[in-house]
């Protein structure tokens, strides 16, 4: 159900948040995770927690299992539907059949502690964050564990390398001076390296590039942090965002960087230097996004729940069905005056250029003048695969030749088309 229609335009990027919907209302939400197929999972806390899925973007949820009165604090699903909750005193809950069943790695596995925080790696590779214990791995998709070198921490998130499965990420925090900070491996979790931003409580990690990556922290005065050399130094690149939760989100071919926290969710465009809020003030724990929808979770019995962004669509889809190629068609009517329509299709893939792990992916579609002078931008954003149309209105242009042309991932090609007036 609809709650606060919003609407805020930002020149820079043309993020337009047009609404945020809240669903699992009342619901206090404190864990969430994507699958390759679209579908979302939530964790709640404590007395009513358990596990939840939609696979239409939080209109329907169904609840797949109990967190037995104990958090699911987080949630991972890997490449093949495995899914992953850390439930704190209960342990870590597995599920090989898209939760019809889940069976619990007890908290003797790993070495007593309460599990906190849980992450996908490629080929069996697990990661868990205890309370106290440290990080554990595994590398049979959880059915034994293993602790690494970083032990006697409280790791309360933890991030797989989007460019090199071998590189491992974990946030800790703790009331010990010096030992709260940033941690990495780069032997798939066996080691790790010394702490590289103590005194620190960093609960959420994103990354920019291959080298480029943006903290967000508990600690006081909310800093926000960035590291451009892969984790070794850090400076501080904004504060007044006590934040739980960082992601990358991406409009457009640009990344934006996302905060969860006090306050509400907030989103920069230039790298976690600037922020902005995104039209959703209530104090929010998780982020996660897939595709054109961004979701965050809520907690409270008026506002908790699940609260979901839809990026609107700048094309029209024609077709549900998954093209096996890109096409871009010549626009019809060719000559046209004013308007003219431009067809074009996108298949379903596993990468984009950008190396983002997901189902959408980024499409532009320019038009160019006879000079190759850009003049109209119909499309640039991410889109599922499928086939759409985009309308040109070129009536404040003169006659004569253009082009379009359409980019996605490695694809690219030009048509050409007339303007008769």
């Amino acid at each position: 159900m609809k709650k606060i229609i919003l609407l805020f335009v930002f020149i820079l990027s043309n993020i337009t948040f047009s609404q945020w919907s809240q669903s699992l209302n009342g619901i206090s939400i404190w864990s969430l995770a994507k699958d390759n197929s679209g579908a979302i999972y939530a964790g709640s806390l404590t007395s009513t927690s358990a596990i939840y899925k939609t696979t239409n973007f939080g209109i329907n949820w169904s609840t797949l299992a109990s967190g037995n009165g104990q958090t699911i604090f987080s949630i991972a699903v890997d490449s093949a539907g495995r899914i992953f909750a850390a439930n704190f005193s209960n342990g870590l809950m597995i599920s090989t059949n898209g939760g019809v069943n889940f069976t619990t790695v007890p908290t003797s596995s790993f070495g007593g502690q309460n599990v906190q925080a849980v992450a996908c790696g490629k080929n069996g590779y697990i990661y868990a964050g205890t309370n106290g214990g440290g990080l554990h791995r595994s590398t049979d998709f959880g059915v034994t564990w293993n602790p690494s070198t970083l032990t006697a921490t409280q790791i309360i998130t933890i991030a797989v390398d989007r460019f090199n499965p071998s590189i491992i990420y974990a946030g800790a925090t703790s009331t010990t001076p010096g030992v709260n900070g940033f941690y990495k491996s780069t032997d798939h979790g066996a080691t790790f390296s010394a702490n590289t931003n103590p005194g620190i409580n960093i609960y959420g990690i994103a990354q920019i590039d291959q080298l480029t990556l943006v903290t967000g922290s508990t600690s006081t005065g909310g800093p926000v942090h960035k590291s451009t050399n892969g984790g070794l130094n850090w400076v501080v690149a904004a504060t007044g965002y006590v934040s739980r939760s960082a992601m990358i989100y991406y409009s457009s071919s640009l990344p934006v960087v996302y905060l969860a926290g006090n306050g509400g969710v907030f989103f920069s465009l230039n790298g976690g230097s600037n922020f902005t809020n995104a039209g959703l003030t209530h104090n929010s724990t998780p982020l996660t996004t897939h595709g054109i929808k961004i979701v965050t979770g809520v907690s409270g019995s008026s506002n908790g729940g699940a609260w979901i962004w839809t990026e609107p669509l700048s094309v029209e889809p024609t077709s549900g069905s998954i093209p096996e190629s890109y096409s871009l068609s010549q626009n019809y009517p060719n000559p046209f005056n004013p308007s003219t329509k431009i067809r074009f299709q996108i298949p379903a893939v596993e990468t984009t250029r950008l190396a983002k792990p997901t189902a959408w992916w980024v499409v532009s579609l320019r038009v160019y003048n006879a000079l190759g002078s850009e003049v109209a931008t119909l499309v640039n954003q991410q889109l599922a695969p499928g086939t759409y149309s985009a309308t040109w209105n070129a009536s404040n242009h003169p006659s004569g030749v253009y082009f379009y042309r359409l980019s996605s991932g490695n694809f690219a090609q030009t048509n050409k088309m007339i303007l008769l007036k």
